[in-house]
Order: C-alpha cells, then sequence, then structure tokens
C-alpha cells in the first residue's frame, strides 16, 4: 500500500501544476532563471496574480526565488520538474482524449 504522505505530496503538486497558468510559468523557466518582470507580461496578468501563482509553486518545492537588488527571480529547482510537465505531453493527451478531453468543449 502506498504511503500516505507521498500520496499527499503527489496530489498536492498535481493540484499546483493543474492551473494553465502555472504551467506556463514553468514552461517559460525552462530557459533559466526569469525575474518575475517577465513573467507578467508573458502571463499578461496583474502582478499579485502572478506573485500569488508562483508562490504556490514555491510552496509546493517546484519553483524557488532569490532576490536581486529590487527584482525577485526564479527558477526551477530541479529538471525533473519538467519531466512531471511533460508527461502531461502528446501521449497521455492522446489516451485521455477518449475520456475527459472529448467531453470539454474546444479551446
Amino acid at each position: 500500500m502506498p504511503d500516505e504522505r507521498a500520496l499527499e505530496f503527489k496530489a498536492r503538486v498535481f493540484k499546483v501544476l493543474g492551473d494553465p497558468n502555472r504551467l506556463r510559468i514553468v514552461d517559460f523557466l525552462r530557459d533559466g532563471e526569469r525575474c518575475q518582470c517577465e513573467i507578467i507580461p508573458m502571463l499578461d496578468q496583474s502582478q499579485p496574480t502572478v506573485s500569488r501563482h508562483l508562490r504556490l509553486l514555491e510552496e509546493a518545492g517546484l519553483v524557488r526565488s532569490r532576490r536581486d537588488g529590487n527584482r525577485m527571480l526564479y527558477q526551477v529547482v530541479d529538471e525533473g520538474v519538467f519531466e512531471i510537465v511533460d508527461i502531461l505531453g502528446d501521449d497521455l493527451m492522446r489516451i485521455l482524449s477518449h475520456g475527459l478531453m472529448s467531453k470539454l468543449a474546444p479551446i
């Protein structure tokens, strides 16, 4: 039987990654460390909204931040985070297209 704490942790990570904007942030960080001032226009959302997304990613242990003068810089804590996100790639989408995805309205 799986460890309950491990299951809760995995569920929390997938819940945090369940938001399209947070997935966009993680994908944006593939090229390395980014300033929040770069993430805000990329998402086209307000600073408080972007800060909330970044905080949730940090709390889940997926992203870390550091201050550089008056700027906050963000990066993914480990390249393995991209592997987690990539699991939601073409193969999984193909599998899901017969279930949940087929019931969703087209984007």
